[in-house]
């Protein structure tokens, strides 16, 4: 091993370690140290030149597309209205409010992005609990969890999703048809499970009479935004289901989808720019590059090389991708873990091993998500806006004795559904 490939060792793992220990600015650490190997020259092609060879553009462009429709919907007030309407349509039938709440949570991180869902959904949830006078806690878990097998189901919904989609080649229609019915699934299994913590006494009951009287129109803050965002949001999806046919990337389809909207409500996109989470792109940009850097050392193919001896048994390949999964996203994170592992798959893929290994991957990586509060990004903002609504610190123990169980009904379901991928 050469020193440049010990250094690029030795920086990546210093990376990766504060994104597991570090307390602040990890996008900033992360890029900065990204850039300490393209300053140093340790690899070959991590330069300006290449970045865009480096970097996903495609990735990158979409996210910030999304962002922007997303923005626009939100100050329309378009969440709350929904969610509104919803919880007076299920009156005192909880369950009913409930699941057709999660089915909001769920279609939300599909369609948009699972970090922005429980920003927008966290704070009605807490409303609802307020204005009901029950605990927080079990719906704030449950949104978590739907969060993240909503956003399982498409391309979009979920960051892991969209660099396995980067890297694998996968289409947004390809992920809809393989993990669209898993995502089912595992949301009618959890609900199910999660219907005892959901019991309602009479003061509740009564309770909900009192979101009957709530007019959901006032939460409308600009109706002609809401309308014209709406039917932009509508018009892109429809073309990401189309874009393979018309060859258009996704990234310029939801760019195009936000400027039209900036054109149309906003000055310039430096109204916009607060609304982009900057640091997610960064932090994306800055793992990118550590990845490729891993690649050009041989690093991801000597990994890649330890797995070819399973490949005349591929449920047992599957099964040890599968817990890898499970093991490495609830603690490192969900985007960091899949640039390591995304390569590793492409390369044993492209050596004849079953492609079922990307969606077993993505399955037991998208549902082990919501295992702990380090899983993403999403699972420490729930719990922030948890600590903040109850008044006390809500703890990694606790978290995960309110999760173990439904993950696992989770999991147990992907895993069979990966059998019936291998052998259907």
């Amino acid at each position: 091993m050469t020193l440049n490939a010990i250094l690029v060792l030795i920086i990546v793992t210093a990376a990766y370690l504060y994104i597991i220990f570090g307390k602040k600015n990890k996008p900033v650490v992360v890029f900065s140290l990204a850039l300490i190997i393209s300053a140093l020259r340790l690899v070959e092609g991590l330069d300006t030149e290449n970045f865009s060879h480096v970097v996903d553009i495609d990735t990158m462009g979409l996210l910030t597309g999304m962002m922007m429709i997303v923005a626009f919907l939100s100050k329309s007030g378009f969440f709350e209205f929904f969610s509104i309407k919803i919880i007076k349509f299920g009156g005192k039938r909880f369950f009913l409010t409930v699941t057709m709440l999660m089915i909001i949570v769920a279609l939300t991180s599909a369609f948009l992005d699972n970090v922005v869902t429980i920003l927008v959904m966290a704070p009605m949830i807490f409303l609802i609990s307020d204005l009901l006078e029950i605990s927080p806690i079990p719906l704030i878990m449950l949104t978590i969890l739907m969060d993240n097998i909503g956003g399982a189901a498409t391309l979009i919904g979920s960051p892991l999703n969209l660099v396995i989609g980067s890297i694998s080649g996968y289409s947004f229609n390809d992920f809809m048809i393989k993990m669209g019915p898993v995502s089912i699934l595992a949301f009618i299994g959890v609900l199910i499970y999660f219907k005892k913590h959901l019991k309602v006494d009479e003061k509740t009951l009564n309770n909900i009479e009192k979101l009957q009287k709530m007019d959901e129109s006032k939460a409308i803050t600009d109706k002609k935004m809401m309308i014209y965002s709406l039917i932009d949001f509508v018009l892109v999806i429809i073309l990401f289901i189309l874009h393979s046919a018309l060859n258009v990337e996704l990234a310029v389809i939801a760019l195009l989808g936000g400027s039209i909207l900036v054109f149309k409500f906003a000055h310039g996109y430096e109204d916009i720019a607060k609304d982009i989470d900057w640091d997610m792109l960064f932090f994306f940009a800055g793992l990118y590059m550590t990845s490729y850097a891993l690649e050009e050392v041989g690093f991801t193919e000597k990994i890649a090389h330890m797995f070819i001896p399973l490949e005349p048994q591929p449920l047992l390949l599957l099964g040890v991708f599968y817990i890898i999964a499970i093991i490495t996203i609830p603690i490192l994170n969900n985007v960091p873990s899949a640039l390591i592992l995304a390569p590793v798959i492409k390369i044993l893929v492209g050596q004849g091993i079953t492609p079922v290994l990307w969606w077993a991957f993505a399955i037991g990586a998208n549902f082990a998500t919501s295992l702990t509060p380090l899983g993403a990004v999403q699972n420490i903002i729930a719990v922030n806006y948890l600590e903040k609504n109850i008044g006390r610190k809500f703890g990694f123990t606790e978290y995960m004795k309110w999760k173990i169980v439904p993950v696992l009904i989770s999991l147990i379901i992907g895993l069979i559904y990966v059998g019936y991928l291998l052998y259907a």
